[in-house]
């Protein structure tokens, strides 16, 4: 295994874990799959009258309203970074530029020493800010810059609900959580798939700098989270 997937690998572990015990939001189940189209919401009132005066009874009648959920835009997943925030750029600029597009993060670990939170993270101090399924690493020194506080990597997934949040993020050719791998290799025929070990499961690699981690490694394997630049890892 190359010593760059083993930090991609790492990092995403690490990510998953920290956003499993600091996001209470995040406490629904685990799927390993979210759907690529939101399922409809359906809202439905009802009211009904009975007749005391005879056999005859009127019938129930009911109105129903349908809507889906609208998908995030700006913030596509790439290998360079997130929409418009690329790693490397200034860590307060990046967190700002995601609470425009989706609110306040629902988990900050703020600025701590790595070992703090059991990481062996590159620099001196690391913080992990969360919008529930999306996952923001930063960091004083990574590959993607040193001796300032940066964007360095992001996860976004697993989905923790039936619906993953933020809703839709997904790569400019349309790719994101719930893609078949099929879906994948068809749209970058130049990835790399991997069936994976003992220790990690089965991957796909777009492109250095950009993971997609599956179910499985089987032609109708789901992506079931993606993982965006470097981070911790030894």
């Amino acid at each position: 295994m190359s010593s760059s997937r083993t930090i991609v690998l790492a990092v995403a572990a690490l990510t998953f874990v920290v956003g499993s015990c600091s996001d209470e939001s995040s406490t629904g189940s685990t799927g390993t799959s979210a759907p690529t189209t939101a399922p409809a919401v359906t809202t439905s009132s009802s009211s009904s009258t009975t007749s005391t005066t005879s056999s005859t009874s009127t019938s129930t009648s009911s109105t129903s309203t349908t809507s889906t959920i609208p998908a995030i835009e700006g913030l596509e997943l790439s290998a360079t970074g997130l929409g418009d925030a690329l790693f490397g750029a200034e860590a307060e600029g990046v967190i700002a530029y995601v609470e425009s597009i989706i609110g306040a993060s629902s988990s900050d670990t703020g600025w701590t020493d790595p070992m703090a939170i059991g990481a062996a993270c590159p620099g001196t101090e690391v913080r992990f800010v969360s919008w529930a399924d999306l996952a923001l690493f930063f960091s004083n020194d990574s590959l993607a810059a040193s001796g300032l506080r940066h964007f360095a990597s992001y996860t976004y997934g697993p989905a923790f609900g039936p619906v993953i949040e933020p809703y839709g993020l997904t790569t400019d050719e349309g790719i994101g959580v719930g893609a078949e791998v099929s879906q994948l290799e068809a749209t970058f025929p130049g990835g790399v798939l991997s069936v994976g070990d003992e220790i990690f499961g089965p991957s796909f690699l777009i492109e250095e700098g950009l993971f997609v981690f599956l179910s499985d490694a089987g032609p109708t394997g789901i992506a079931v989270s993606f993982m965006g630049g470097y981070g911790c890892g030894e």
